[in-house]
């Protein structure tokens, strides 16, 4: 199992180099956290306003940050100015361990494909069905997430947690 911050290099790396918004960094990291990949460390995660949150993983982004392994370009939305982050692999950032990476590279260009609102949303799904074990989690998530959890929406999350493999969706079959 790698370190945190390794395992954030590597999220950036197989994503081709660039991963767009810390709140799809978060959720990202969370749904590949609840996969049974060997390859994920761990992480405590708590639920905070856009879902699941983790305080490791941001120290983790700060680390490799630090040691220079990804940059952080902040850069202001054209529709209303605020700040969102591009998280780039640094040109000197080598790999680092060699392993298989198809599995966990295809998921990743998967997810990051999603938008946001919908990582959110399959996030949030996940979380409240398995660690909060609340039964009616669709009307908690719609009591939570008013604007965002329309219906078509909600639909693409649980499309997201199905080909995962993780509940509330189906289950995929590989």
């Amino acid at each position: 199992m790698q370190k945190p911050e390794d395992f954030i290099v590597k999220m950036v790396s197989l994503s081709g180099g660039e991963l767009v918004g810390r709140v799809r960094l978060q959720k990202i990291a969370y749904l590949l956290s609840q996969t049974e990949s060997p390859d994920i460390p761990k992480m405590n995660w708590k639920y905070h306003h856009f879902g699941p949150y983790s305080v490791d993983l941001d120290n983790a982004i700060d680390l490799a940050k630090h040691e220079k392994h990804i940059v952080e370009e902040r850069r202001p939305r054209k529709s209303d100015g605020s700040l969102y982050s591009v998280f780039k692999l640094n040109d000197s950032a080598g790999d680092g361990e060699e392993t298989d990476t198809k599995q966990l590279e295809k998921l990743i260009w998967q997810l990051k494909n999603e938008t946001s609102v919908v990582l959110e949303l399959a996030a949030t799904a996940h979380w409240l069905s398995e660690v909060e074990k609340v039964s009616d989690w669709k009307r908690e998530i719609k009591l939570r997430k008013t604007w965002k959890a329309d219906e078509e929406r909600l639909q693409k999350a649980l499309a997201v947690l199905s080909r995962l493999g993780l509940p509330p969706g189906e289950k995929s079959t590989p």
